[in-house]
């Protein structure tokens, strides 16, 4: 991590001090005068060791403290003063290409006329970047970050425009949705069976827009022990997904049954004679039934015929009696 630490331009061999803040991969910078004021050497330097990064040369004379300092670039900005020059010239060390420059202007092209410190730390170590800030604190044991706005309220960091947040090299939002998406995959796979004595399938599940498959299966082992074992991986292609194991999930488990098998559907050896015996009666009454029905039947039939030839006999009376009643009128 870089290093958010107060920056200190200083000269050695007892030269003048100025500070100022800055971000670094180092402590501070350091400027010495080149033995015979002519001209100044830059160091950058960490834990007190420095580096030197570049000389400069000066005809007769070295440089000011009073109109140096460190841009918000990290450039540092050196004052120097050459023999028989009417006021100052300027030059700039770029620690990106670590190369010293003349500049015509102490501001360095910038609008503002003071350079802003852009970073700056508090007392309590916490260091703010920006006035509309984000906070950086360093603990023994996290480094914590938080973002304020201009009233110093807490609001959310949101990374925005397409960037990624990475962890690791592995996108978090997505690793969230893969997540979601694994587990839908492993809840569309078989339980345990009860009819059989294996269960295989696949699945499939999305989360997020990110998609994951599955395979796995269920088996009875025998009335006590069960087993279920499966396995969910996410769509290939992905950005930033991480490694394999990022892309995998799995899951496996057992069912042992405990203490005494109760089932309702089970019936003792005694209770089964009893309901073979009430079954064995059942028939017996439906074949009585069978027969006193067929008799009931029989003898209806019986009555029906004696019915018949009644009517029929009243038929013959009835028609007898009407000649009889013509043959009287004539």
């Amino acid at each position: 991590m870089k290093n958010f630490s107060k920056v200190l331009l200083m000269t050695l061999f007892g030269s003048l001090i100025y500070s100022s803040s800055a971000k670094a991969d180092w402590d501070y910078y350091a400027i010495e005068n080149i033995e015979g004021s002519a001209g100044f050497k830059v160091y950058t330097c960490e834990a007190g060791n420095c580096t030197l990064k570049g000389t400069q040369s000066i005809n007769g004379q070295g440089w000011k403290a009073a109109g140096s300092y460190v841009n918000d670039k990290n450039e540092l900005i050196i004052q120097g003063e050459p023999q028989n020059y009417v006021g100052s010239i300027y030059y700039k060390y770029d620690p990106k290409t670590n190369t010293i420059s003349a500049i015509d202007d102490w501001r360095d092209n910038y609008t503002h006329s003071i350079p802003t410190n852009l970073v700056t730390q508090e007392s309590n170590g916490t260091i703010s970047i920006g006035e509309n800030s984000l906070k950086l604190k360093e603990t023994s044991t996290t480094q914590q970050l938080w973002g304020t706005n201009a009233e110093g309220k807490i609001v959310p960091i949101d990374i925005t425009n397409g960037s990624k947040l990475l962890i690791n090299g592995r996108d978090v939002e997505q690793s969230i949705n893969n997540v979601g998406a694994l587990s839908a995959a492993l809840t569309g796979l078989p339980t345990v069976p009860s009819d059989t004595t294996l269960n295989c399938g696949l699945g499939t599940g999305t989360h997020g827009g990110d998609f994951a498959f599955s395979g796995g299966c269920a088996s009875k082992v025998n009335d006590k022990l069960s087993i279920n074992y499966a396995a969910s991986m996410t769509m290939p292609g992905q950005d930033y997904a991480g490694d394999f194991e990022d892309k995998f999930s799995a899951r496996a488990g057992f069912v042992w049954k405990l203490g005494k098998s109760l089932k309702p559907t089970q019936i003792s050896f005694k209770d089964k004679k009893i309901i073979d015996q009430k079954i064995s009666d059942l028939e017996k009454n439906n074949k009585n039934l069978k027969a006193k029905n067929d008799a009931i039947i029989s003898q209806n039939q019986k009555l029906l015929a004696r019915l018949e030839k009644l009517e029929n006999i009243a038929l013959k009376i009835q028609t007898s009696s009407e000649i009889i009643s013509i043959a009287t009128k004539d």
